[in-house]
């Protein structure tokens, strides 16, 4: 990853790569067959990190305004604690290089991105369903908030700016005060 957040996607080499984790070039080989598998390996890793923490926030037992705090600060901190995550996580959602890097990024990431989006949904589903927010197309809900707050968290890691539990706040806040019924 931070091969990845110095370099870019497409110019970070596997030499690069090994130097950086203080191992022989062969060795990755022994484990990943390219450095794309590495990066897509690397990057699923990350991903189920960061899912497991959005997960348990969406479980808690608590009013939807409090788990959509804990949801957002979960997205937060995570990106707060692996700034170096934030640039991998950029060159897979809007892949760089080669068509055949370009194919091989989105398959990797657009099913865990609709997996995300679908489990939003059903949670804001059920906030409509006990009248906790004004009914409206939750899967487009959902995409409203995941990209909302992906873009004031993505200000605040790639300016270097410390993120806060401001941004948590005012994301919940904002979202809240346009759904609230």
């Amino acid at each position: 990853m931070r091969v990845i957040s110095r370099k870019g996607m497409a110019s970070a080499t596997m030499a690069e790569i090994a130097e950086e984790a203080g191992v022989a070039k062969g060795t990755i080989y022994l484990y990943f067959r390219d450095r794309d598998a590495l990066v897509e390996k690397t990057f699923e890793s990350a991903m189920t990190q960061l899912h497991a923490r959005v997960d348990a926030a969406l479980e808690l037992d608590v009013p939807f305004e409090q788990k959509l705090h804990s949801m957002l600060g979960a997205v937060s901190g995570f990106f707060r604690e692996n700034r170096e995550f934030f640039r991998l996580y950029i060159s897979m959602r809007f892949p760089e290089g080669s068509a055949q890097q370009q194919r091989r990024q989105k398959r990797t990431c657009q099913p865990q991105y609709q997996t995300r989006v679908q489990r939003v949904a059903e949670v804001l589903g059920q906030a409509m369903e006990r009248g906790e927010i004004g009914v409206t197309d939750p899967r487009r809900l959902a995409l409203f908030i995941i990209e909302g707050s992906n873009a004031v968290i993505l200000e605040r890691v790639l300016s270097e700016a410390t993120a806060s539990d401001d941004d948590v706040d005012f994301l919940t806040r904002t979202i809240l005060g346009g759904i609230r019924k």
